[in-house]
């Protein structure tokens, strides 16, 4: 996984989620959490879904929500590193 291509994937992420939390939160950084920081709601998260899904064709982040929202580990950060899994290259 190149640095270019995770820093790429964030600028996306943090991107999106201004726009679903309509500048609400005036700085998004990447070690937010979208369900405790960031508080969205079940519309806010079909949103980013629908919004990753676009942005990524063929990536679905549901399983990875599923695995880390309820202690708090559905950050930006984490939600990266799962796409760059499947969008890195295979040496």
């Amino acid at each position: 996984m190149t640095f270019s291509l995770k820093a790429d994937v964030a600028k996306h992420v943090i991107a999106l989620c201004r726009s679903i939390d309509a500048d609400k939160t005036p700085h998004i950084a990447i070690d937010v959490s979208l369900t405790r920081t960031l508080a969205f709601d079940s519309l806010k998260l079909m949103q980013f879904f629908a919004g990753i899904e676009q942005l990524y064709p063929g990536i679905a982040l549901e399983d990875w929500f599923v695995e880390h929202s309820t202690d708090g580990r559905d950050t930006l950060d984490s939600a990266v590193a799962y796409m760059t899994r499947f969008l890195a290259p295979n040496p």
